[in-house]
Parts: C-alpha cells; structure tokens; sequence
C-alpha cells in the first residue's frame, strides 16, 4: 500500500476569511488488480496519490467476444461492457460501464457537435480485434485487455502499458500508458508547474482534478480552481490527446511515481476516454475542442483594460476611479464591482448607503464609455424575506443533505456586519434551478449591469476542513440524484452555465459576459476564466504565463491573470512588467486584495505611470489584431496565446519554452520576467522575423540577447506576418471611424484574413460580419498587396486605409487599383507630410518603413509598389 504524501497545509481564504484548507490531504490506498493475468498481478505497482481512496474490493473482468455494431465494438463482461466506439476519423471512445451503473448518460463536458466516421472496418479474432479509420488503427487485445493506436502508417501512438493497463476496482479505476522519453506532455488546464508536465530531467508531475479554493497559491500548489482531464502529447513533431470524460476526482501521474509510464485514474465513475488524434498539435486542440465545445465570441469591450479591486466602494470612489482614466488619458473599458457593492453580502442586492442610485451611476458611467462588471457568488443567504432564498426554498432548488433538508454553510453573509447567518447553496445541476437563477440576473440587467462575475463558485465554504460541502450532499443531476462525490468539479461550470445561459434570455440579441474563477472541460462554452488568488511576486507573475499557455492548451482561451498579483504590494517594476505581459492576456485585468494597496497604473510614481500608460495603449493600439485572432478562437479552438511548440512541433527547442509566446499566428512576444534584467534572451524559431518596434530582420533557429529597459516589450513579427492596429482610443466605443492600419512583414508570398463585426450583438451569427483576405507576393522589383471583396454583409464606418511595410528604400512608383463597379487605376503621390494625419491620399517613407494611405473603400483593391526591396 502507499500512501499519500502530505504536503504542507496552510490556510486558504478566499479574500480575508480564514478557511483552514490542507492540499491532498486524502489519505488513499489503491489495490491495482484488475484486467491482469494472474502472473502479471503480483508486480502491479501501486497507483499515484491521491487516486482511488475507497477502492473497496478490486476486480476482474471475464470477457466475452466483441460484437460490431458499425460504429462501436462491444465486450460484453460479467461487470459491466467495455465500448470502443468510432467518433470520427480521428476521434476514438473507451468507455467501461459497469453492470450495476445507474443515473445519468449525458456528458457535462461536451457539447452538440457533429461529428462521424467514413465507413470504419473491423476485424476480431480469437484474441485480438482490428479496428480501422481512414486515420487510424486501433488494436485491443482481449486478455488481459489492452488498447493501442497506430495512425494509418501504423506508426505507434498511443498505447496501454503492456503489463499495468486497465485497472478496475468496485468504486474507482486507472489506466497506464507508455511514456516515452522524448515524449513531451502539455494541459490539464489549471495547473502550476513548466508548460511541459515532464518537468524537469523527466521528472514529471503529478496532478489531481478538484476545484478548490485556493489563497495565495503558488507553484507548489494543487489542485486549484479549475478541473480539465486533457493532455496531450508530442512526441518526434506527432500530437495526440487524451480526454478523460469523469467528473470525479481524478488523477494524472506523468512520469512522476513511475517513470516510463502516464497514468490516470478516478475515485469513481465510469472508465470514459477520448483518443484524439492529431498529427499537428492544432489538429488536437480543434477536435478536442469539436468535442466539448469553443468560447463563444466575446464582446469588444471585454477584451479592453480592466481595473478591479476588492472593493472600489462606495459610490464617490466608483465616480473618482472613472474620472481619473479619462483626465489621465489611460484607456479603460471596464470598472468591476466586487461583494462590497452588496447589502451583507447577499447576491442580487444594493448596499442603498454605498449605492444610492445604481442605475443612475451606471448610466453616467456609460456616458464616459465605461461598462460596469459585478460580482454574483453562489451564496444566498439563509433568510426569510429575501426573495432568492424564499422562493428556492419554496420551488426545492437548493443543494440537499442525504437527509432531504437544505444544506447550509458558512459563506461571505456569515461575516456580514449585520445581521450575519449560514447560507444555502443553488443545485445547479438541475435545469430548473439553472433557468430560475439565470433570472435572477434580470435586476442587475435593468440597472444597467453589462456583465456577471461568478466567484467562490468551487464551491467554497467557510470554516470546513475541505473548504467545500460534505461529499455526502445530494444533487438533482438532471433528475438522476448524486452525490458531491460525482458533482463537485462540475458546480462552477453549471453556476457558469446558469449564468450565461440566463443573461441570453434577458438580452437575447447581446453577447453575454461571464467571468468565472471555477470550471470543468466544456466550460469555456459559458464564460471566461482568470487564475484566482495569486501573490504579488516575481515567480507568480513567471507561472501565470505558463498557466495560461495551458489552459488555452486545454480548450479556454479567454484567460487572465490578476495584473500585479491579487495579494501583496507589488513593486512599481512588478506591476509594469506584469502589465506589459497582460497585453496580451485575452482577458486584461488589474485586481487586488482588500488588504494590499491599490493597483491602478498610476499609483507607482509618475515615471511608471508613464510606462504602464504606454503599455495599455499599446493594447488598445493592438485590439483589431486581438480581436481577430479571438474569433479565429471562437471558430477554430485553438487559442490566442500559445507556446512556440504549437506553431513549430518539430522544433525540439522550443517543446519546453514556456516564457516567451505567439499570439495567434504572426506575433511573438517575450515578456521581461526577471526582476532588474538588463538583457532578456530570446528563442526565435526556423525563418525570419521583423522587431516590430524597429523593422530588424533577424534570422530564426537561434536564440538573441536583446538589451531591454523598464520600457521594453520584445516584440517579433514573422515574416509574411500582417498586425492590424489602429490610433490609440480611449475606449472600444471610440473604435468606429478610426483608420484600419495594417503593418506586413516582408515574405515572397503570404495571405491572412480579417474579421471585423459591431463587436456587441449576435448579429455576425446572421452574416452581418465582415472578413476579408490580405495577401502579398513580393519579388525583387515589386510587392503587390491585394485586399479581397468583403465575406459578409457588415460595413465598418467610413475610415481610412493605412498599410505599413518595411522597406529597404523609397518607391519608384505606387499603384492602386480598385476592383468595384467603377474599376480604375491611381498613381499615388508622395506625401510631404505625416501621411497618418494627412487628409489626402497617397504615401510617405521614413525610418525603414513605407506608409500608404486612402480611404478603405471595402471593395477588391490592389496595390502594386515598385522598388522597396525586402524579399
């Protein structure tokens, strides 16, 4: 037997109320006998910590002989039907379900996708069965039970360990894979530690899947917040993934307790993988992402700055925070409410005495272009007269003891001021309690409320030594009852769903906003997630770029982290730096404790606000790129920040890279990390690539040293790259009208699309979008840049069209050829001004960099220029 090591146990808050929590402290024993012969049992090793912990008695399985049903082949046993079921060409399902299983079939974690196989085959013999794709082989030996994929080659992929494989015990399973070692493991979503969960000399993790709320984690801790069973693996350029469909508390040992070998396992459920075939490591995340869903396209203001605390209260402080953005000229979009706003901490209420007129505010508020985003936890406190208790009481959607009364805990009403007491706990796993709390929003819309922030949505509760309910609550679980045991991982993503689900009926033509800090795989389909309590220090600021980078690995790609750290004081140097990197955070936000100073970009001196000013408008600057690439997110899953290794798999360099970025096709971005550093060296791979501050060309598969100051952003584009921008705007309602700028790395040929929409409504679900190609083919006398005819039926303001390109010397000539209805032919003048200010058409050239400008006609054009060299 082995026991669980115990790791150091602190006490964990969510913001300043004391919640003794001690991480992995469950003491669990596993006995691996299973689908072994008898000769093979002896030398099982035992499973990883924090696996099975009430195993009961273990088992093994007699099988019978698999039967073809065109789609799915099943082995019948005495305990239960193993099924491996075709999904698509590259997706394959094992499933084990045991014969006394009961309750629900339907997955929390997937969504309605479409998809199927073309015609797979079968072959099954006395011991083995073939089954083949037009993209994969699937071997499963029958005893003992063993299932290995090849692609279509047959060149090996995946397969089970030959002498560990399956196991099986009454209440809890685990499975063993062979890990080689050049194999390289990314995902699990939330998760601390290197991008590549090999770690360091093959060291290798080991991780648990429970959400938990945890204070001040740091890179020692785990679990977290998040739940996502996904990996995947590169191996020699080759991706493939794994998707465990189990929402009990789970497992996953890379490599860590027995080396050679990948392992997962639950406490309980049903044995439900997926195999998802790659070879690219795009390839993956999409077809991951076809099974369990894509974040839906997020509103424009969502993706502007941010500025949170805990709490910006009361009214006056609110008015003070907006007014100082604009007189400062700092662009802003959005002003967060955290629990303070409310009356004792109860969810759809107004403090009246912080607050005294909610709707008025918010509305003046939007008259500066500020949206206001608050905060709604999963609490309703136990108290008659308070319409969300009386009526869920009255209606029966409250969370359940095994007796049948409502389960109470202690949450943030226990602490209230006045009048404090226990609160009740939704059942979100009942549609009805879903669409009544999703209701419950419509008083927060009227007032004006653009978007809900669900916290504490793990879920936590006060003063338990889990930090949670008991396990022994009772769900409704769509009307097939179960406990926390099978419910727990799921509780934030349903509150999630609730949530989104209820502000799309309130406003059914608005795209909603929901922040969460606790999910499950499928929920980036709800809401956008940031990393929850992390400290104010250098080494939280390096691991929140790697925990990014894997949570988009692992299907959510509108991410953030608290800009500065949640706890402590950062340095002014800390916060700029930290900032600079939340450029390109999906989700860009400044957050703090109520017990740390503000952190807001102008409280470290006047010099650093300078800098941090400079950073936000470089966002703002950036955001008709950001957003592209966001809905290249939204339709494709892979995400907007991602490691070097998903552009570059065959690039071992880059495999374990996890302090540089792309984000998304053409932008590389090495954020600074290290306190004080003078110099930041720099990974750039195979090609060539432009210094976006300077046009540098410099050569890739090579690491740079690039001097840096407090100032410095390293920024690369690749060749053939195209970064749209604009004017800097104080916020998105600013954006209509604003010249399109469009600057293009110099390549032979290449092509990108841009997608633009009102960046609000669900209109581009009904064509009104716009998307349109930019191309260049360039050789030694001339670069040609053609813009395609518009997809769609959406049409920007009218605005001009400025097109940057490095250049080696000024133009012999440059022509615009127009393709509309009155095609024609124009020689554009040189112009003695700033040809970004200048009313007329035509160009200039300074610097290295070549600059076109005329009015975007949204029409084919094509610009031909004669002379600038560059290949």
């Amino acid at each position: 037997m082995k026991y669980l090591k115990m790791q150091d146990c602190r006490r964990s808050q969510s913001r300043v109320a004391p919640i003794p929590l001690c991480r992995n402290v469950l003491l669990g024993v596993l006995i691996v006998i299973g689908l072994l012969e008898p000769s093979a049992k002896a030398g099982m090793p035992s499973a990883s910590p924090a696996t099975i912990s009430n195993t009961g008695s273990s088992f093994a399985i007699a099988l019978s002989r698999p039967v073809w049903d065109g789609k799915t082949l099943l082995i019948h046993a005495d305990r239960g039907t193993l099924s491996v079921t075709v999904v698509s060409d590259d997706i394959i399902r094992v499933h084990f379900t045991p014969a006394n299983s009961s309750g629900r079939n339907d997955s929390y974690a997937l969504a309605d996708g479409h998809l199927s196989a073309i015609d797979p085959s079968v072959e099954i013999g006395p011991d083995s069965t073939i089954l083949r794709t037009t993209k994969l082989t699937v071997s499963i030996q029958h005893n003992p039970l063993r299932i290995s994929f090849a692609d279509a080659a047959s060149a090996a992929l995946d397969e089970d360990d030959p002498e560990h494989g399956m196991v099986f015990s009454e209440n809890g399973f685990s499975v063993s894979k062979h890990l080689d070692e050049d194999e390289h493991v990314y995902g699990f979503g939330e998760k601390n530690g290197r991008l590549d969960k090999r770690g360091w000399n093959l060291g290798g993790y080991n991780y648990v899947m429970w959400d938990t709320d945890t204070y001040m984690h740091d890179a020692a801790t785990d679990p977290l917040y998040v739940s996502v069973p996904f990996f995947m693996t590169l191996r020699q350029g080759k991706a493939h993934g794994i998707f465990l469909d189990n929402t009990w508390r789970s497992f996953f040992d890379v490599g860590h307790d027995h080396p050679g070998l990948l392992t997962f396992g639950a406490d309980g459920g049903d044995l439900d993988y997926y195999f998802i075939n790659g070879p690219d490591p795009k390839d993956v995340i999409e077809r991951y992402t076809s099974l369990t869903g894509r974040m839906p396209l997020p509103p424009l203001w969502s993706l502007g700055y941010n500025q949170c605390r805990y709490s910006y209260y009361p009214e006056a402080r609110v008015r003070e925070l907006a007014d100082t953005f604009r007189e400062k000229k700092i662009p802003a979009d959005v002003i967060w409410l955290d629990i303070d706003y409310q009356d004792n901490y109860k969810p759809f209420t107004w403090n009246h005495e912080r607050f005294p007129d909610p709707k008025k505010m918010i509305s003046d508020l939007q008259a500066q272009h500020f949206r206001i985003v608050c905060i709604v936890d999963p609490h309703p406190k136990k108290e008659k007269g308070y319409a969300p208790y009386d009526e869920g009481i009255k209606k029966n959607y409250f969370v359940k003891n095994p007796d049948g009364t409502v389960y109470q805990g202690p949450v943030w009403p226990s602490h209230a001021d006045l009048n404090p007491g226990p609160s009740v706990f939704p059942d979100f796993s009942n549609p009805a309690a879903r669409q009544w709390w999703g209701q419950l929003y419509r008083g927060l819309e009227d007032d004006g409320i653009a978007g809900i922030w669900n916290d504490m949505d793990e879920p936590s509760v006060f003063d338990t030594p889990s930090g949670t309910m008991p396990m022994n609550v009772v769900f409704n679980n769509d009307g097939h009852p179960a406990t926390g045991y099978q419910m727990h991982n799921v509780y934030g993503q349903q509150m999630s769903r609730a949530t989104f689900e209820g502000l799309s009926r309130i406003r059914p033509n608005e795209r909603p906003f929901v922040l969460t800090r606790a999910s499950f795989a499928g929920g980036q389909r709800y809401a956008a997630l940031w990393t929850g309590d992390s400290t104010s220090d250098w080494s939280s600021l390096r691991q929140s770029v790697a925990m990014l980078l894997g949570l988009g690995l692992s299907g959510f790609p509108f991410v953030g982290s608290d800009i500065g750290g949640f706890v402590g004081s950062p340095s002014g140097e800390l916060y700029t730096r930290w900032l600079q990197f939340g450029v390109f955070c999906p989700f860009m936000r400044s957050h703090s404790d109520s017990t740390s100073p503000s952190k807001e970009p102008w409280v470290f001196g006047e010099s650093d606000e300078a800098i941090n000013k400079s950073a936000i408008e470089l966002r703002y600057q950036l955001l008709p790129y950001i957003y592209n690439v966001m809905e290249q997110a939204s339709e494709t899953g892979v995400p907007a920040l991602r490691p070097l290794f998903l552009e570059f798999p065959r690039d071992e360099h880059v495999a374990g890279i996890d302090d540089e970025f792309l984000f998304g096709d053409d932008l590389l971005v090495a954020p600074v990390l290290l306190e004080g550093a003078t110099r930041r060296d720099i990974y750039l791979p195979e090609g060539d690539w432009y210094n976006y501050w300077t046009g540098e060309q410099v050569k890739g598969g090579q690491t740079i040293h690039l001097p840096v100051t407090l100032k410095t952003i390293p920024m690369f584009v690749r060749a053939g790259g195209f970064i749209f921008s604009q004017p800097v705007v104080q916020s998105v309602d600013e954006m209509p009208g604003n010249p399109l700028e469009v600057l293009i790395a110099p390549a032979k040929s290449s092509a990108s699309w841009f997608y633009q929409d009102d960046g609000e409504t669900l209109g581009y679900q009904k064509d009104r979008f716009m998307k349109r190609q930019f191309s260049q083919t360039r050789d030694a006398q001339q670069t040609v840049i053609a813009i395609s005819a518009p997809d769609g039926s959406y049409h920007p303001a009218q605005r001009e069209l400025v097109l940057k390109l490095w250049a080696d010397h000024e133009p012999k000539n440059v022509l615009l050829k127009t393709g509309g209805k009155t095609s024609r032919d124009i020689t554009l003048p040189k112009l003695a001004g700033n040809t970004t200010t200048d009313s007329a058409s035509g160009w200039s050239c300074g610097n290295g960099l070549l600059t076109i400008k005329t009015p975007d006609s949204i029409e084919p054009m094509q610009f031909t220029v004669d002379g600038i060299s560059r290949p």
